[in-house]
């Protein structure tokens, strides 16, 4: 009986141990985790941005900003509810972006944009006139 219960206590400790031995290595892979996000610029211009525009047309007044980086050239793409449009003549500097497009045709517009956290914010310049830029990040769905 006391053999019985020598053994059973060696087991518990066993688990005990393998338990917190695995709750250590996953706090220490999470935090590494966090680290690693934490890397990521949380004013960065990359993502994909919900929008608004003041004083245009319907089909141009919401949309969604593509804005990408491969091999250090960064990329726009336009979503409107008319199609996508591609962003050209792109330059990014510190938290901001500035790129041109061309809606129907040969229209240019552009864009000047900053931002501050999750939020997206600037003017764009056409023939028309100025009209004011709103936006926010879209976080991925946890």
């Amino acid at each position: 009986m006391k053999t019985a219960r020598l053994l059973f206590q060696g087991m518990l400790l066993i688990v005990v141990f393998c338990s917190f031995s695995s709750i250590e290595y996953n706090s220490a892979k999470y935090s590494s985790l966090q680290k690693t996000e934490a890397t990521v610029s949380t004013d960065s211009v990359l993502g994909v941005w919900k929008y608004t525009m003041t004083n245009v047309e319907a089909p141009y007044e919401k949309g969604i900003f593509f804005i990408t980086q491969k091999d250090g050239t960064y990329d726009v793409s336009v979503k409107l509810a008319t199609g996508m449009l591609t962003g050209l003549d792109v330059v990014v500097q510190d938290n901001g972006i500035n790129f041109n497009v061309n809606f129907e045709g040969l229209k240019r517009v552009s864009f000047i944009l900053k931002v501050n956290d999750d939020k997206i914010m600037g003017e764009s310049y056409s023939v028309i006139g100025t009209s004011e830029i709103f936006g926010v990040r879209q976080l991925p769905v946890e």
